[in-house]
């Protein structure tokens, strides 16, 4: 799952949890009880732990992950029908085989840029029981994806950032976002703009005579030699009226401003924002071929 960090710009590794009702051997312990939350994070940044109960502080996290049953309200998100919970293998994925679920802490963009990739995400939290319950018994136990914006407990003990949330599903679904990084990756996928079926006719009319074809959320075509992706974007009232030039190049480059570089994997995307009126008319198209080729000018691969 190398590719799925790298395409994300994750500072984390994705976290592979493993549930045992009997304890495995040759798997090193934490030198002291903590959180399974913290046990995550150890984990995303780069440890191995097998997990016991009585390695386990928090009380809610036992019952969420099947150490224990609820002796007197039943704790919800958390494995069912019975607790037989002995150890919890928790490691980077790339050290563990077959994992029950399969972690990634997120950044809001990042969370983002992975709804856009797998055409949406669904997130059940409600700020208690987030690691264990939310996005570890609940993936598993519904076989489902969900995002969680954590807990108190988790950004308290286990030090998660205010900027960061979490996401759990099974291997498949990481899978699946892993083909489709890497297809990406091939091609240069990148930025987002309004789906071409929501703009207006006249718009794109205007990109099609201008020598560009639709895709999905963006309209491509060669100019100088060169692959060019224009994408519009709409304004806070909702009326479209940013276009961002995109040019992708693989390898080392170099550019001149206004254009701006976001290095991925091998891709360098290159690109520009520019607002409806300067030096620009997206209803007319003047001015829009223009500009690219002189972008394209700009840019020494």
């Amino acid at each position: 799952m190398k590719s799925i960090r790298e395409y994300f710009g994750s500072r984390y590794s994705l976290v592979g949890v493993k549930i045992y009702d009997e304890v495995p051997q040759d798997y090193p312990r934490p030198e002291k009880s903590g959180r399974y939350c913290e046990f995550v994070k150890r984990a995303a940044l780069g440890e191995t732990l097998i997990m016991l109960e009585e390695d386990e502080e928090c009380p809610e996290s036992l019952i969420a992950l099947g150490f224990q049953e609820p002796s007197f309200i039943d704790l919800q998100p958390r494995l069912q029908p019975a607790a037989k919970t002995n150890a919890v293998l928790i490691a980077p994925l790339e050290k563990i085989s077959e994992p029950d679920v399969v972690l990634m802490i997120l950044n809001p963009r990042q969370a983002m840029e992975i709804a856009a990739l797998v055409d949406g995400l669904k997130a059940q939290f409600k700020g208690g029981m987030a690691v264990c319950g939310e996005v570890t018994a609940l993936p598993i136990k519904e076989n489902r994806v969900n995002l969680s914006f954590l807990c108190g407990g988790a950004r308290m003990f286990a030090d998660y950032k205010d900027s960061e949330v979490i996401l759990g599903a099974n291997m498949k679904f990481f899978q699946e976002l892993e083909a489709r990084v890497k297809a990406l990756q091939k091609s240069c996928g990148a930025l987002c703009g309004c789906r071409t079926s929501d703009l207006p006719q006249r718009m794109v009319n205007v990109l099609e005579n201008l020598g560009f074809e639709k895709g999905i959320d963006y309209f491509f075509g060669r100019i100088n030699g060169k692959s060019v992706r224009i994408y519009l974007n709409k304004d806070n009232k909702g009326k479209v009226n940013y276009i961002t030039i995109h040019i992708p190049v693989r390898g080392e480059v170099k550019v001149e401003k206004p254009l701006e570089v976001k290095t991925r994997g091998p891709w360098n995307d290159i690109f520009a924002t520019l607002r409806d009126g300067e030096g620009i008319d997206l209803n007319t198209g003047k001015g829009i071929r223009e500009i690219i080729e002189d972008f394209v000018a700009k840019v020494k691969s």
